[in-house]
């Protein structure tokens, strides 16, 4: 049984691990059958964060796992997760005390009674039973002895006491409601391997209760699930009253992918493919799992009450391994994120006071679950009753994401005129805070490449440190340091040097909607610039300013792809969904009193910016081949009324003279550059009045250059491949034209 506790941030003294003497010494790092695990992982973290969750949450004087989180009781899920736990790290003495405390309590070839200490009680709690049975299995044959016998002993006891007409009872004493997060199918599957029996009819059975309660738009099951109607429900044995996915079934995507890398069980990977379909666009990386979601009106919703909206390692990595059974890039990358949050989530250093003031960190049951959420997606929980598909590897830490170089020859400031799509004033940025930054190309430099077809694309690699732990003392005392890193393109630069308030009015000029053809990875977010933001950052409003501005995150795409997005979701009315329907967002965390919503959004914008965004930091990339905005009928609206560049003559022609700097010689006559024009015969642009010898450029309206060169006469043809909008360039001046 659990209780609820509240995830916080810190680092918690650690100690050097022991050396153990198992058949199966710690790292395994073996690769499973099935599924994907992280390859590079740095296995001494792991001992890291055992080391500081045994200080914390192991008594050895009583052999307990300190739980739910004061100092006066036990669980037996506590004392069966230790011994998974112990027995992966090569820990005989404190699983042998472990195990004890299970003997002693009740657990002496049966299951051990659900909580002991100041508050007793009776009866076992039937997840921590299949545990400990798995534990005692792994025991076996990590160092011998009679636990094998003992886990047969036991598994018989739990197939007459805990499962019911293959239904699995919450414990041995009752059987109010079915716990999806007890489907523990790789246990069940290990316990016909080792005793026989009808074990596959219980997988079987489980499979179809747990399809009877998923629900069908999130793949999110309920803590409790009534055995009739299979809907969401609260018994005697709920932790929270709150009803809906919450502690208990924060698990559930666990176990299935635990089934999945085992066994390759498809019904497992099934229930996990439901929750990931969902998962990735909602949540965009672990670290924006809510920790808690209601089952309200037929549906589940993110808890964001303050005792929820946080992040943890129940959830962000329960959910998050779901992931870990498929071989599609975003899944991928997906995991990448699973694992930053849960090396960088840590437990409490001490009981006492967890989670408050001098003791950050995780409480007893989100420590104890990112342990076991480590082992297993690092490849470090192994089926050691049966290796056969099991692989050992090495880890490489050249497999880790990390940020990189593009393609195509990087073009400095002043290398182009027309940039992308028209757009031309680029610039990439990064904190340079010294909190984990890194990017490419470096801040303050030009984002645009030049690709080997000609075309110009803006791009970017960058990774961000995890965000600081947020108190009333730091903000007031201006000791947040956020990470940022990302690209940006602003509009009427010119005018703006003069006024910092001056921005573009894209209600005015009628544009509804943004068109970006990119391909990303990682958590990229496209946001509006916008000099309310500006203002409200100058006037000190709280939860305002960087990082605040109206935006939505970007779909992943390893190739290039088109999308729409809506810039007056609802008709100019705030509404919290970006990531679902393309429509701009405002972060979860940012007032709406505090940052431009509903007809705002449109007024003054200065640019618009994608960065990475990542609570825990992470890394993300993106390259951009066009950025358009459209009417309300989606047509495109001329980028000059936008950007304020002027399509005409910078210089009139005419002879003049001048002498060549600090040379003391005669003045030399020269002649300027004279004015041309264009016009268009069918898919040829004709440039007229051009002097030979003169420096030209033809643009397609995405930066492509279509043909340049040195004029060879005063008057030239260039064809160009299809109908659109070009720019062309001789020296300094500048002519737009279209091609029809």
């Amino acid at each position: 049984m659990k209780n609820l506790v509240k995830a916080m941030f810190g680092v918690a003294a650690v100690a050097a691990v022991s050396t153990y003497a198992g058949s199966f010494p710690f790292p395994q790092n073996m690769k499973y059958p099935h599924g994907n695990i992280i390859e590079y992982a740095n296995t001494d973290v792991i001992k890291q964060h055992y080391e500081a969750w045994k200080k914390a949450w192991y008594d050895s004087n009583q052999g307990w796992v300190l739980a739910p989180e004061g100092t006066c009781s036990t669980v037996s899920e506590a004392i069966a997760y230790g011994m998974l736990i112990t027995v992966y790290m090569d820990d005989q003495s404190v699983f042998d005390k472990l195990y004890g405390t299970w003997k002693s309590n009740g657990g002496n070839g049966a299951g051990m009674n659900w909580r002991v200490g100041c508050q007793g009680g009776s009866g076992s709690a039937s997840d921590a039973d299949f545990d400990a049975a798995l534990a005692l299995v792994m025991a076996s044959k990590q160092w011998g002895g009679s636990y094998l016998n003992d886990a047969k002993t036991l598994i018989s006891w739990i197939a007459t006491n805990d499962i019911s007409g293959n239904k699995i009872k919450p414990g041995n004493q009752w059987n109010d409601a079915f716990n999806p997060s007890y489907s523990t199918t790789a246990n069940f599957q290990l316990f016909q391997d080792v005793a026989g029996g009808s074990w596959s009819s219980v997988i079987s059975q489980t499979y179809t209760e747990l399809s009877a309660c998923q629900d069908a738009s999130t793949g999110l099951v309920p803590d409790w699930c009534d055995w009739g109607g299979h809907k969401p429900t609260k018994t005697s044995a709920a932790v929270s009253n709150d009803i809906g996915f919450y502690d208990d079934a924060a698990r559930t995507p666990w176990r299935m992918a635990w089934a999945y890398y085992w066994y390759g069980d498809t019904k497992a990977q099934a229930f996990n493919k439901k929750v990931v379909d969902w998962l990735i666009p909602t949540t965009r990386t672990a670290s924006g799992v809510n920790s808690g979601y209601a089952y309200t009106g037929g549906k589940y919703i993110a808890d964001e009450s303050d005792i929820r909206n946080f992040v943890s390692s129940t959830f962000s990595g329960g959910l998050g391994l779901a992931t870990s059974s498929f071989d599609t890039e975003e899944a991928k990358t997906y995991l990448t994120t699973v694992y930053k949050v849960l090396v960088e989530q840590k437990s409490c250093a001490k009981p006492d006071g967890c989670g408050e003031g001098s003791n950050p960190g995780e409480k007893y049951y989100p420590a104890t679950l990112n342990m076991l959420y480590l082992l297993l997606v690092t490849g470090n929980m192994p089926n050691l009753y049966n290796t056969t598909g099991f692989t050992k590897f090495t880890p490489d830490p050249t497999k880790a994401p990390s940020i990189k170089e593009g393609d195509g020859k990087h073009l400095e400031f002043g290398d182009t005129t027309v940039g992308v799509s028209g757009l031309w004033n680029w610039g990439a940025y990064h904190d340079k805070l010294g909190i984990g930054t890194k990017m490419v190309p470096d801040s303050g430099s030009s984002p645009l490449y030049q690709l080997d077809d000609g075309s110009i694309i803006a791009r970017a690699s960058m990774e961000i440190g995890p965000e600081p732990e947020w108190t009333e003392e730091k903000a007031k005392a201006g000791l947040l340091k956020y990470p940022s890193a990302g690209i940006a393109v602003s509009f009427k630069k010119d005018e703006c040097k003069k006024d910092n308030s001056c921005g573009v009015d894209f209600k005015a000029l009628g544009i509804k909607y943004i068109r970006v053809v990119a391909k990303t990875s990682g958590p990229i977010r496209m946001a509006i610039l916008n000099t309310i933001t500006d203002e409200n950052e100058k006037n000190k409003v709280e939860n305002a300013g960087a990082g605040s501005e109206p935006g939505v995150y970007v779909d992943n795409s390893s190739d290039y792809k088109e999308v729409v997005y809506d810039m007056t979701p609802l008709d100019y009315g705030f509404k919290g969904t970006g990531t679902k329907d393309g429509a701009i967002d405002i972060l979860d965390w940012v007032s709406k009193n505090n940052a431009p919503e509903g007809a705002q959004i449109l007024q003054k914008i200065k640019g618009i910016k994608w960065e990475v965004k990542d609570a825990k930091g992470g890394i993300g990339e993106i390259s951009i081949k066009a950025v358009e905005f459209l009417d309300d009928s989606k047509q495109v609206i001329d980028y000059t009324k936008i950007t304020g560049l002027k399509i005409e003559p910078k210089v009139q022609p005419k002879d003049t003279t001048v002498a060549p700097p600090d040379s003391g010689q005669a003045i030399y006559k020269v002649s300027m550059l004279p004015s041309f024009s264009v016009q268009t015969a069918g898919m040829q642009i004709q440039i007229n009045g051009i002097k030979a010898g003169s420096v030209f450029g033809v643009y397609d309206i995405m930066g492509k250059v279509i043909s340049s060169g040195i004029a060879l006469s005063d008057n030239m043809n260039v064809r160009v491949p299809m109908a659109g909008s070009y720019i062309v360039r001789v020296g300094s001046n500048m002519r737009r034209v279209n091609v029809k």
